[in-house]
């Protein structure tokens, strides 16, 4: 066998290694989620469980995460951060804020305050941050603290979709606050993904039938 032919075959089988990894790296999937009553569902946090975040050794890069404080709402409503990012909490309403928060993830204070508190929050521990705000009891917003790197909240259609991905996975986590189990991560396992990609999932939904009331925070 010639030179010439060994190095054409060389080359062919590099070509389509190249193509195939390209091609893994490349792979998109998306998770719609619906309620019983065939409804999208928003602000669910939908965790591809692979890669985890260990605090020290892999910085938190780019800017703080923002929780914003609009027409006395927490916006968004549910924000998922990495394990160690900071968060900031501007106030954009023309009245003053008392954020704070009980939750054993992160137990913290920010005292009466406009505009934007001098720093951030930074959330070191994974779990669930339920908001408060001592002056406005309606007001509740959650931070979903992920020990992974790959998470997305579902849109206004209830689409979380994921790009880049290796390979599809077999398992995903999904959390929503008004969900029949929101004390808890579900973990779903997928033993085979649809061949658009697509992969449907129906939570129970129970939405609260008045606004809930935060006990005032005293030390």
């Amino acid at each position: 066998m010639s030179k010439n032919l060994l190095f054409l075959m060389y080359s062919t089988l590099l070509y389509t290694a190249i193509l195939g990894s390209e091609s893994c790296l490349a792979a998109e999937f998306s998770v719609e989620i619906i309620d019983q009553n065939g409804d999208p569902v928003s602000h669910a946090v939908v965790v591809n469980p692979v890669d985890v975040v260990t605090v020290g050794e892999t910085p938190i890069s780019g800017p703080p995460a923002v929780m914003d404080q609009v027409d006395k709402r927490f916006v968004p409503f549910v924000l998922a951060v990495k394990k160690g990012r900071p968060v900031v909490f501007p106030n954009s309403d023309n009245i003053r804020h008392h954020v704070y928060s009980f939750s054993e993830a992160k137990r913290f204070e920010i005292k009466l305050y406009a505009n934007k508190p001098k720093a951030p929050v930074t959330f070191e521990t994974e779990g669930l941050v339920v908001l408060g705000c001592n002056i406005h009891d309606s007001m509740i917003g959650y931070i979903f603290v992920s020990q992974w790197s790959d998470f997305v909240v579902s849109d206004g259609q209830g689409i979380a979709s994921f790009s880049d991905q290796a390979i599809l996975p077999e398992e995903i986590l999904v959390w929503h606050p008004w969900s029949s189990d929101a004390a808890n991560v579900n973990k779903i396992k997928i033993n085979q993904w649809p061949d658009n990609g697509k992969f449907r999932l129906t939570l129970t939904i129970t939405k609260p039938k008045k606004k809930s009331r935060f006990k005032r925070y005293s030390r």
